[in-house]
């Protein structure tokens, strides 16, 4: 199984063509992106006010106040500095690169761009990890609803930080291919003894889940980690947050592809055997038929 990539590709391309090309002298040219990602999140690369030498980078998430709440500009502002701007009208979050005056640290600068969803993620899990890491019980759980019918619960407590995601699952063969992926997570566990906990549960709420209004449904799953220090003091927490932001998207892109594989398997069996089933067909006598003119044929 491979893992979903956490930067942004598209972002991380562009604005390595636009440095590269400033770096070299050439002319820059307008640019004009926008573009999708996981969980409704829209970007949109663009000069602004038509200067070609400035490039905004801008992201859109219909989440984003839930993670102001939990410290969001706080952590962007630590690690863009200068480059969070003003946001541009009907985004989130705005960052501004000057091709005229490009730092010496440019391919950091690019990589740090490329991670911005990851970074207005991690503002949450940051946040729960200090409180396990300095012993605090009782914080109120977080609650982000990335999607419009789906939501991640974050809580913290003195030994561990629990992080629950509900999924929906659009049909129901999804329901069964996710629960073996869940059986080999635990599977997993048992050869790493390291690995964080997994929990997966079918129609109802966790028990930590039980007070809330968290939905139920033949079509909802819930998937629980148990965080321990190992996973969230500071020299493993960047790891951690990488990893786990994206699981949502792990989960069901692996579902689709293996749905994917089942009918191709499905197709190339089924030509097999109708292979098969040709070759075994007897041969039609043939039949000697004679045209108008007199001459012979067989049919």
């Amino acid at each position: 199984m491979i893992l979903l990539e956490i930067n942004n590709r598209i972002i991380e391309e562009t604005l390595t063509l636009k440095f590269d090309g400033a770096s070299n002298g050439t002319k820059p040219e307008a640019v004009d992106v926008t573009f999708a990602d996981f969980d409704g999140v829209l970007y949109h690369i663009s000069n602004p006010d038509g200067d070609k030498t400035k490039l905004m980078v801008s992201i859109s998430l219909k989440f984003y106040k839930e993670l102001q709440e939990h410290g969001a500009e706080e952590l962007l502002k630590r690690i863009y500095g200068n480059f969070l701007v003003a946001t541009e009208a009907g985004y989130n979050v705005s960052l501004l690169y000057d091709l005229d005056a490009l730092p010496a640290n440019k391919d950091d600068i690019v990589h740090q761009a490329g991670m911005l969803k990851r970074n207005c993620f991690a503002s949450v899990f940051e946040k729960y990890f200090k409180f396990q890491e300095e012993g605090k019980e009782g914080e109120q759980r977080a609650v982000v609803h990335y999607r419009d019918d789906e939501s991640m619960y974050v809580e913290a407590k003195k030994d561990r930080v629990t992080v629950v995601f509900s999924t929906v699952f659009k049909d129901d063969d999804d329901v069964i291919i996710g629960k073996v992926f869940m059986q080999e997570f635990k599977e997993g566990r048992r050869a790493s003894h390291t690995a964080p906990q997994v929990l997966f549960s079918h129609r109802e709420p966790p028990m930590e889940l039980k007070d809330t209004d968290a939905a139920v449904g033949d079509n909802i799953g819930y998937i629980t980690f148990v965080l321990f220090p190992r996973h969230t003091n500071a020299n493993a927490r960047d790891n951690t947050i990488n990893l786990i932001h994206t699981f949502r998207d792990y989960l069901h892109y692996h579902i689709k592809c293996s749905k994917a594989y089942i009918h191709t398997r499905m197709r190339a069996k089924t030509s097999e055997f109708l292979k098969v089933l040709n070759r075994a067909r007897p041969d039609a006598e043939k039949k000697e038929m004679k045209t108008i003119s007199g001459k012979t044929f067989s049919r």
